[in-house]
């Protein structure tokens, strides 16, 4: 796994990949034009076991193989996300993975209801959640991909984490969607990385995306229920 590290020496940027073998390089950026770039959502060497640690203080569950989920399933623990929506459509993701926890469910109809609501384009959604012999398979032909035990473990084995791609997406598309992210990361309710190894956006909604979001003003009629 590898992660990009961002300092700052004077107007100089400085990008390091911390990894088996660290790799530096140098970027002279404006500080206006960083403001506008993955810094925003850089993510670090301690960024899977916030996760971890995030998904351990809300009780939530990894999911070890396709039996659990179903389970979850069964229980509405896990809710099923279409394959293509009004606002979002799938790829790479299989039906019997196309499931999240239903407040991360609802983050996605947020953010795709928003993106196209500006853009009139639909988000592609490439991961949702995993089970633990997903990620061990992943594993073995990634080698970006998080490990499927232990206290950096992917977060998509809590099934409140998914990936939002970048392909197909414009500079002002980019930059919107890192706005949006970084807002509701700051205000604690995801935790959003920008990858760049694999063009995605990896987001995992915390528990409280819920309760927060039906605690704001309605501003339209036409605002839509949350579920």
């Amino acid at each position: 796994m590898f992660y990009l590290g961002f300092e700052y020496i004077g107007d100089t940027m400085r990008m390091f990949v911390v990894g088996t073998t660290p790799v530096v390089f140098l970027l002279a950026l404006a500080p206006e034009a960083v403001a506008e770039s993955a810094y925003l959502l850089r993510a670090t060497i301690r960024s899977q076991t916030v996760q971890n640690k995030r998904a351990d203080a809300e009780n939530l569950s990894r999911i070890s193989d396709k039996a659990m989920l179903e389970r979850f399933r069964k229980a509405g623990l896990l809710v099923r996300v279409p394959n293509s929506g009004r606002h979002h459509y799938t790829k790479y993701i299989t039906a019997d993975y196309s499931y999240l926890r239903p407040w991360s469910k609802l983050f996605l109809e947020d953010i795709s209801r928003q993106y196209h609501a500006r853009f009139k384009k639909r988000l592609r959604v490439t991961s949702m959640v995993r089970t633990a012999s997903l990620q061990r398979s992943l594993a073995k032909r990634n080698g970006n991909a998080a490990a499927a035990t232990g206290a950096r473990r992917s977060s998509h084995l809590t099934g409140a984490t998914l990936d939002i791609s970048k392909n197909g997406m414009s500079a002002a598309e980019i930059a919107w969607m890192r706005k949006k992210l970084h807002a509701l990361r700051l205000q604690k309710h995801i935790y959003a990385i920008e990858e760049f190894s694999q063009p995605t956006f990896h987001i995992m909604v915390h528990k409280d995306y819920a309760t927060a979001r039906a605690a704001k003003p309605r501003t339209t009629a036409r605002a839509r229920p949350g579920g």
